[in-house]
């Protein structure tokens, strides 16, 4: 059997690695070390060729091994070079060859700006270049063509949340301490006082993206939506009414949907998100999922719902408009009502893999960037639902086995 690459490249790393280690150690150098007195450079000297070689081959093997086994979504997910406004991977068909010419031809850019990007690209492993100035697909450029929501999820983040991520510092210097969602880095880099959901709700476009964008967690690792389906009581809501408040295009109530046929749905979002989104319902669905816009900042007009649901919603909002969304409910809630949030929620440092904990920590700055808001540890989920009234009671927050988001459960208790 033929040795795959993730075992070639582990081979070599561990060649390497062991080459590296035994030059260091044979002239008394101490190991590579992020301690406060470890070494602040590599100490192998440029002219040690063949050691250096090991060095730089451990870089590039290592990146590839992270690469391949991320995979080509997870992979996009955590990209960071632009390659979607220009059309670039739309430019020509998946299975044929095209030039740099062909390519420019088909976009808004010269050839000499698209073989600057494409070559950048093909070093971060999308296209190929199975011979000079002829560009191919692979499979991370294949998912780029063909998956519209990962598209979408890459297109927003390098347009819409680098830009504003840009910006963030300045924003934090003019508007110390803002928990305004309109003074945030996002809101200068658009040079807009509005907030980013106010700000897409007038250009459709882009708020059709960033839709997407958050389809995109729903169909990556850790976020499927059988998480939400299999560890809460569903089927103990009987023939009750469940409303997705800010639930973008349904996704979630159709997956619940399925499962529960007893079960009815109001999907509310912004007017611009949910355009369209009746048309994607499955027919089977059509009769128990219906759609409303709805701001969630004001007063919820669908009153005597038994769960009133909040899919990676509140985590947008800073602590002040946390409470406001949660006491906008308050008017519509009837006794035994539940809150049910399904959300990040920050783990104590060093509990998770440095991997899975980068990723919250940078959605916890990201938060900062768009909305001037931050991730929660547990406890202070629980404190939200105090301090907009003590008549919620926090009843318990869990992670389901393999994923990313929590579910937490509140209860309206008046009395």
């Amino acid at each position: 059997m033929a040795t795959s690459r993730i075992a070639e490249l582990a081979d070599n790393i561990a060649t390497n690695t062991s080459k590296l280690n035994g030059y260091l150690v044979a002239n008394g150098l101490p190991s590579p070390s992020f301690d406060i007195d470890g070494p602040s450079d590599t100490l192998v000297p440029k002219n040690e060729l063949d050691i250096e070689a090991a060095r730089v081959a451990i870089i590039d093997d290592t990146q590839e091994l992270r690469r391949l086994v991320l995979g080509p979504r997870e992979y996009l997910m955590s990209y960071t070079v632009t390659i979607t406004r220009f059309g670039l991977t739309h430019a020509f068909a998946v299975g044929s060859e095209a030039s740099f010419s062909d390519i420019a031809a088909a976009s808004s850019l010269n050839e000499t700006n698209v073989q600057q990007f494409i070559r950048h690209a093909i070093v971060k492993d999308i296209f190929v270049e199975p011979r000079p100035g002829f560009v191919a697909h692979n499979a991370v450029s294949r998912l780029l063509a063909e998956d519209q929501v990962i598209y979408d999820w890459v297109g927003a983040s390098t347009d819409d949340l680098w830009q504003g991520a840009a910006q963030t510092c300045n924003a934090l210097e003019k508007f110390p301490g803002s928990q305004e969602s309109n003074e945030t880095g996002f809101a200068l880099a658009n040079q807009t006082d509005r907030n980013i959901y106010e700000e897409f709700s007038q250009f459709p476009s882009r708020a059709r993206r960033f839709g997407n964008a958050m389809r995109s967690f729903t169909e990556g690792t850790g976020f499927e939506l059988s998480h939400v389906v299999e560890n809460f009581s569903w089927g103990e809501v009987k023939d009750g009414m469940v409303v997705d408040v800010g639930g973008s295009q349904g996704f979630a109530c159709m997956a619940i949907a399925h499962k529960f046929p007893s079960l009815s749905f109001v999907v509310q979002d912004l007017e611009a998100v949910i355009v369209g989104a009746q048309e994607q319902v499955p027919p089977e669905l059509a009769s128990r999922i219906k759609y409303m816009g709805h701001d969630f900042l004001t007063e919820q007009p669908i009153k005597g719902a038994d769960v009133y649901f909040f899919r990676w919603i509140l985590h947008n909002w800073s602590d002040k408009y946390c409470i406001k969304i949660l006491q906008s409910l308050i008017p519509a809630l009837k006794p035994g009502a539940k809150i049910v949030l399904n959300d990040n929620v920050l783990p104590k440092p060093g509990v998770l893999s440095r991997w899975q904990e980068n990723r919250l920590r940078s959605m916890d700055l990201t938060m900062t960037e768009i909305q001037n808001s931050h991730e929660r540890e547990l406890g202070a989920w629980a404190k939200l639902f105090k301090l907009a009234d003590p008549r919620f009671e926090f009843q318990w927050g869990r992670q389901p086995a393999g994923a990313n988001l929590w579910l937490m459960v509140a209860e309206w208790k008046p009395s």
